[in-house]
């Protein structure tokens, strides 16, 4: 009878963290629509949607790349927390949107 050498199982991956899932998937969508001006191309990209379904954990990581990159993180904040602190007066002026975001995100404690 013969036998079958054992192999080794496989050595495990380490899980992503939520940091890195995040960039990962930040650039991935930064890449593919960064030359579209249309929100609904931007908003309904597969990564976008997939960082918008993290859900919460995520709202610290959308607020620090906002102000740091200047990223269209509006749709997702706005889907992920239920809020809109944006006047209407501001729509369209991405630096008072962006700085209505922050601060909305500021007065609620969060860190980034």
């Amino acid at each position: 009878m013969a036998t079958v050498p054992l192999q080794k199982p496989p050595a495990p991956v380490a899980e992503e963290t939520l940091e890195a899932r995040f960039q990962r998937l930040a650039d991935l969508w930064h890449a593919a629509v960064a030359h579209h001006s249309s929100s609904s191309i931007r908003n309904n990209h597969p990564a976008y949607q997939e960082i918008i379904g993290m859900g919460p954990a995520v709202v610290p990581l959308l607020l620090a790349d906002q102000e740091k990159t200047g990223r269209y993180w509006f749709w997702a904040l706005k889907v992920i927390t239920g809020s809109n602190p944006v006047p209407a007066d501001d729509l369209g002026d991405i630096a008072k949107v962006t700085q209505a975001w922050l601060g909305w995100g500021r007065k609620r404690g969060y860190r980034w």
